[in-house]
């Protein structure tokens, strides 16, 4: 069965088609990840992502939404995710979502170790996930995982990488002011805040863009015809057992 797409009239900043094409502008970009990030982001430089990262001709490849590195050579890679349905029935949805950031991650060093070929030349790294749903327990808006011994939690292991995820539907304590109206906005809230201004007026802009609407109807059809092989593929191996 094929997926119901949202008209292109409909996307939205939680939409991860037009949270690219939003966060593909630089002063949008900074702002939203230095509203969530500890430290601030000054210049940003977008790598180029027009293929998948794929390690191999039969591997399974990642389209990244937002690839980028900053002032000091930190390299992001920023998604918004959705809550899909369960690859497998008995895997609890969080743990999927988990071992996705765990793939794009490997996915990343895989393509950094191909322009080096060195360890010690990958970057510090970070998988940021901006999550419009209820996120593991809770009881804050901002995870960051970084890698810690469990006998010493506080000797970190010096690997460099980070995993972030950022939930709207979580409680806020802590948070700045612009962090907090960002999660309003990806509930549906739209406010005065210069940053939102910006988002909406900016998406307005993109959706009077001809060439984008076809973009988008593009994207849909090979969405749709991909989704179809798969399916086809899974009946024959269903027919094969």
């Amino acid at each position: 069965m094929l997926k119901k797409f949202k008209p292109w009239e409909d996307l939205t900043f939680t939409d991860d088609y037009m949270f690219k094409l939003l966060m593909e502008r630089k002063r949008i970009c900074k702002g939203t990840l230095n509203a969530f990030l500890n430290w601030n982001i000054r210049s940003i430089t977008y790598f180029a992502t027009e293929k998948p990262l794929q390690a191999g001709y039969a591997a399974k490849g990642v389209r990244l939404d937002v690839y980028l590195h900053d002032e000091v050579s930190r390299i992001y890679d920023v998604e918004m995710q959705v809550l899909k349905k369960k690859e497998k029935p008995d895997v609890d949805a969080m743990m999927a979502l988990a071992k996705r950031a765990r793939f794009y991650l490997g996915e990343l060093d895989t393509r950094a170790l191909e322009r080096s070929g060195l360890y010690v030349d990958l970057r510090p790294t970070i998988v940021m996930f901006f999550c419009p749903f209820r996120l593991f327990d809770g009881q804050r808006a901002i995870y960051t995982f970084p890698r810690i011994c469990r006998k010493d939690p506080g000797l970190t292991f010096p690997d460099e990488t980070e995993l972030i995820f950022i939930s709207s539907k979580n409680a806020r304590t802590g948070l700045s002011a612009r962090a907090c109206t960002l999660l309003d906005y990806m509930n549906g809230k739209i406010t005065k805040e210069p940053l939102i201004a910006q988002i909406e007026e900016s998406m307005c802009t993109i959706k009077q863009r001809e060439i984008e609407r076809k973009s988008y109807m593009t994207y849909l059809h090979h969405e749709n015809a991909r989704r179809a092989r798969r399916g086809g593929r899974r009946s024959i191996r269903q027919r094969k057992k």
